[in-house]
This record gives structure tokens, sequence and C-alpha cells, in this order.
């Protein structure tokens, strides 16, 4: 599965676990129009950093979570005391 692909599926995954359509997604965002968010879903195209900070907003993730970043919907890292890992925040 490509990034565009995991993406895709992060953001159906999310609009469905909150029972709504790709409309009052895009409704909620204020800004991104369905076509858009469908092509993200469908993982022919991928999200920008503003993109997905307006997504992750509408969706109440991180961005991070959603960019696939982080496996944490809060943005949040694993305490892991072995491994110190940077995550950028959009």
């Amino acid at each position: 599965m490509s990034i565009k692909e995991k993406i895709g599926a992060r953001i159906t995954q999310t609009r469905k676990a909150l029972g709504i359509t790709i409309k009052e997604l895009a409704e909620r965002t204020g800004e991104l129009s369905a076509a858009r968010i469908s092509n993200w879903e469908q993982g022919t195209r991928s999200p920008g950093p503003t993109e997905a900070k307006q997504l992750a907003k509408a969706l109440n993730i991180s961005a991070s979570f959603l960019l696939c970043l982080t496996d944490n919907p809060n943005g949040d890292l694993a305490a892991n005391s072995n491994t110190i890992r940077f995550i950028p925040i959009i």
C-alpha cells in the first residue's frame, strides 16, 4: 500500500467513524471541495500540509496522524526509552 493510499484510508476511516459524508467533511473544512477529498480518499492524490491541517481539524485528529507520521490519532509518540524520534509539527 502506497503512502497516498494509507493517507486516504485514514481519511475515510476517520470520516466514517464520525458518521459524515465526504460532502459534509468538505463543508466542515469551509475551503476544500468534496471532489478533492474524494481524490485523497481514493489514494490518487495526497493533501499538502495546509490541507492536511484543515482536514485534521475537521476530523478532530492530528495532522501528523493523517499524514502517517505517527500511528496515534492525537499525534502523541509512544514512550520508548530506547528510541528518540522527532515528528514535524504541521
